[in-house]
């Protein structure tokens, strides 16, 4: 699929429940640093969309809205982007037990290849009544930016995350006071793609974070453990004379 614009991209996703409304695009959704938080995965975490390229294209793009009452995925797989099923779905934000402010959008990335890198073109976050009315949108604006799969993390666990600036999280946190049912959706969209698939998924983000030991690491280590284990034997070779 070609790539599109992330106004136009938030459009689409909208007009294709007629759910336009009045609401100002801001830049309210911000990149916050690499984060590594185990476990994630369907059925762990709160995933609400996820993308797989189909055919040849180096393109993902996708979306998961309220309408009616219920879920509706924009370019769902088999000829579109999302992963259908528990992959992509809107969350109850009084599910994530975290206030809008600490709320995280973490990404798991799985690329093939040494770099796992894409870039990410858009990213919209939607909150909604339980029947589908846009209650607010929030948008990232910082423009293309390229993000790899942390090294030796694969899938199962977060790579990155995003969250909210903090006028646009006490305005999401006075929704929630205003409609107790809010719910919030996802839509996003990356360039230089292989294979997929990505996963977002909500949380808090002051939860642990999961270390990553670097290759220099994990060889120092692997050195130490043989050392124990040699001398371990020596001391038992001595024991037996």
């Amino acid at each position: 699929m070609p790539q599109i614009g992330k106004s136009i991209f938030t459009l689409l996703c909208l007009i294709a429940l007629g759910l336009v409304v009045s609401v100002p695009a801001r830049a309210d959704v911000v990149y916050i640093s690499p984060f590594v938080v185990q476990p994630s995965g369907q059925g762990v975490v709160p995933t609400v969309l996820t993308l797989q390229h189909s055919g040849n294209n180096t393109t993902e793009m996708g979306a998961v809205i309220r309408g009616n009452g219920v879920d509706v995925l924009l370019f769902p797989n088999p000829t579109g982007d999302v992963v259908s099923g528990v992959n992509s779905k809107t969350i109850q934000f009084s599910s994530l037990n975290t206030s809008a402010a600490n709320l995280g959008i973490f990404l798991d990335i799985v690329e093939p290849g040494n770099d796992g890198a894409l870039t990410l073109t858009s990213l919209t976050l939607t909150a909604y009544t339980n029947n589908g009315m846009v209650l607010d949108i929030f948008n990232y604006t910082g423009g293309p930016l390229l993000l790899t799969e942390t090294p030796g993390a694969g899938g199962g666990r977060s790579d990155h995350v995003f969250g909210l600036t903090g006028d646009q999280a006490a305005r999401l946190q006075a929704a929630f006071a205003a409609n107790p049912d809010l719910r919030l959706g996802l839509a996003a969209s990356f360039t230089g793609v292989a294979g997929g698939p990505e996963q977002f998924f909500f949380g808090a983000r002051n939860v642990p974070q999961t270390p990553i030991p670097e290759p220099a690491t994990m060889i120092l280590l692997g050195t130490g453990l043989a050392g124990v284990a040699a001398r371990v034997r020596r001391r038992r070779g001595v024991s037996r004379d």
